[in-house]
């Protein structure tokens, strides 16, 4: 799995149809090369497995801490 921080984001959401699941204050993203999902370490040590944007539906939205960067990778 690769492993990227994303401590820069204040929150990400994942958006299927209408039905949202907040992560709020992330801290690690882990995508696997060959799977259909990734998971997300929030800032409270629990880890979320959600499906990939794209896959299922899923749409995918964050805001960074600091707006005037809003990727950072």
């Amino acid at each position: 799995m690769k492993k990227w921080s994303i401590e820069t984001e204040l929150w990400r959401e994942y958006d299927f149809g209408g039905r949202v699941y907040r992560i709020d204050k992330p801290k690690t993203l882990f995508i696997s090369e060959s799977g259909t999902t990734h998971r997300v370490l929030g800032n409270n040590g629990v880890v979320h497995c959600v499906p990939s944007p794209g896959a299922f539906g899923c749409v995918l939205r964050w805001q960074n801490i600091d707006e005037d960067k809003p990727v950072e990778f």
